[in-house]
């Protein structure tokens, strides 16, 4: 078996892959020790695959696995975890944003006695604005989903072998790399290393991505949006009763009336507001649980290239 493992899950990334794995060759070499190279091609629609077939011919150490369509960046991940065999296993994007040539860094730190250790991304090409509202976006991921997330964090990444068990034995649809392994605990660290740029094309997360994998998080790692309806319809009640026996007080003591057919007809908009929201909620929490009950696999493989391809999952 080999000493460590990249996990890379790409998707419409032919113009990258050559970059990807001549650098990450360059610096696992290096490194000494034996490796191997995953690819998991999340359903491409270009020329991905036909790429990593011709370096395979001259590079065994490439090994990869082919979804039958694309069913998303972490049950990607997941795919590869499941087939790798590494003692250590390095988990990281494959648009050369996470820089091959940090993963010394994670080596080195990982020797210390961590079980898992994330990239600290610094230096990062982006505007105040959206640094900003990134900034804002955690911190309603963090209260929202009960985790500790760290902004500068992505899945760029390694984990021991202990590790990656754990996370395999994961039965859960939802599959969220990060937070799943922040969840499991185990003794972690951090490097920071400069963020890297994208090597060729276009980036596949928009803001629209970004804010449905939030929403999955929040409602996979936490039951905090139910206690918060909870907390909305109790206030709203105590506020209605309170009005109530204000305008009651009013009428017996001072002959007061509250007139007003926008006023009532505001109110009750509100409050119909409010109900359907929280079973806006309560349905999304259903149709998740009828979802895992479903129990459909987490992904369909196509093909396997230079990996065992018994156990399809």
């Amino acid at each position: 078996m080999p000493k460590y493992s990249v996990v890379v899950p790409v998707h419409n990334e032919e113009l990258n892959i050559n970059e990807l794995i001549n650098r990450l060759m360059a610096v696992m070499s290096h490194a000494g020790e034996t490796f191997e190279i995953v690819i998991i091609d999340d359903g491409s629609e270009d020329n991905t695959w036909n790429t990593i077939l011709a370096i395979s011919e001259v590079n065994n150490k490439v090994k990869a696995i082919r979804l039958s369509r694309n069913f998303g960046q972490h049950h990607a991940i997941t795919a590869g975890l499941k087939k790798c065999t590494g003692d250590w296993v390095v988990v990281m994007d494959g648009d050369l944003q996470d820089r091959p040539e940090v993963i010394p860094q994670l080596i080195y730190e990982s020797k210390k006695g961590y079980d898992v250790v994330f990239v600290n991304r610094i230096n990062r090409p982006e505007s105040i604005r959206y640094k900003v509202l990134q900034r804002l976006f955690y911190f309603i991921l963090k209260y929202l989903s009960g985790i500790k997330f760290n902004h500068s964090q992505a899945n760029f990444s390694i984990i021991s072998r202990k590790v990656v068990d754990y996370f395999n034995n994961f039965p859960e649809q939802a599959r969220f790399y990060g937070s799943t392994i922040k969840w499991l605990g185990f003794k972690q660290s951090s490097v920071s290393a400069d963020h890297g740029t994208r090597f060729s094309g276009r980036p596949a997360y928009t803001l629209k991505s970004r804010f449905r994998l939030a929403s999955e998080v929040i409602l996979t790692f936490s039951e905090k949006p139910l206690v918060l309806s909870i907390k909305i319809g109790f206030f709203m009640s105590i506020t209605s009763l309170s009005i109530f026996i204000w305008v009651v007080t009013a009428k017996l003591i001072w002959g007061y009336q509250i007139l007003g057919w926008a006023s009532l007809i505001a109110s009750i908009f509100l409050s119909s507001g409010i109900i359907i929201f929280v079973l806006g909620i309560l349905g999304i929490y259903i149709g998740r649980i009828f979802k895992e009950v479903k129990n459909r696999p987490l992904y369909v493989v196509d093909e396997y290239l230079n990996l065992n391809d018994n156990n399809k999952e």
